[in-house]
């Protein structure tokens, strides 16, 4: 059935006996009535899901934030920031200290939407994933940050997985941490871990691609626990 507004002259602010709002003769609301309508409202910005995740392993400082995100811009960035906090998906916590701090935080509903995030990256993993697109910048940390979504119990076991970036004398340092049944990606060194995986940026890209493969990789420890951790970005 299509929706009915009522015709005639009326006040905003106004409703009818039904406790629907009165509107002015010919406005259209712009937002659907509907659970998923309103859910789309808030979390159907591109860049909204992608900061959800990378608060997920807990605070993370703005200014680290900003420097995963280089595609946003700062005033793109706060605005964001300030629609979640209105929207109760994180917190914002402010310290007296030279330079300024602001550590951010999801709330217990932001982290109700991690869940989403890994049914999502699925879906593309399962339909359309590929090499990288004209369009697209990459960031392989951001497939990392990604990967505990993806693990499903039992697939990689418990432990610590180093995970290195090389950019020439530059490396950056990751660890895949999975304990009792829940992973997590901490933005650190991780000298205990029993595998270690390191490449350039075009390594991992290949490896993390469909047609790819783990051959441009250094692997040290246990070839296995590579293996199950590629697999999460498996295309089938």
């Amino acid at each position: 059935m299509w929706p009915v507004w009522p015709r005639g002259p009326c006040n905003r602010g106004e409703r009818w006996g039904n406790g629907m709002p009165r509107r002015e003769f010919g406005e259209k609301p712009r937002r659907q009535w509907a659970p998923d309508a309103r859910a789309l409202n808030v979390v159907g910005d591109r860049w909204l899901m992608v900061i959800v995740r990378d608060l997920a392993a807990g605070p993370l400082r703005l200014d680290e934030l900003r420097r995963w995100l280089p595609g946003v811009s700062a005033g793109a960035l706060e605005a964001r920031l300030a629609k979640m906090a209105d929207e109760d998906l994180l917190v914002r916590r402010r310290f007296r200290s030279l330079p300024p701090r602001v550590d951010l935080e999801l709330t217990e509903r932001g982290r109700s939407l991690l869940p989403v995030i890994g049914e999502i990256a699925r879906w593309e993993l399962r339909t359309h994933w590929s090499r990288p697109r004209e369009d697209e910048w990459v960031d392989v940390a951001a497939c990392f940050r990604l990967a505990p979504f993806l693990s499903e119990p039992g697939a990689v076991h418990d432990g610590e997985l180093a995970l290195t970036i090389r950019d020439g004398e530059h490396e950056e340092h990751y660890a895949f941490v999975r304990s009792r049944g829940r992973a997590k990606v901490e933005h650190r060194e991780a000298p205990g871990a029993a595998t270690r995986m390191s490449g350039t940026q075009d390594d991992w890209v290949h490896a993390l691609s469909p047609d790819g493969g783990a051959n441009g990789l250094r692997i040290e420890g246990e070839p296995a626990a590579a293996t199950a951790f590629l697999g999460l970005f498996a295309t089938s």
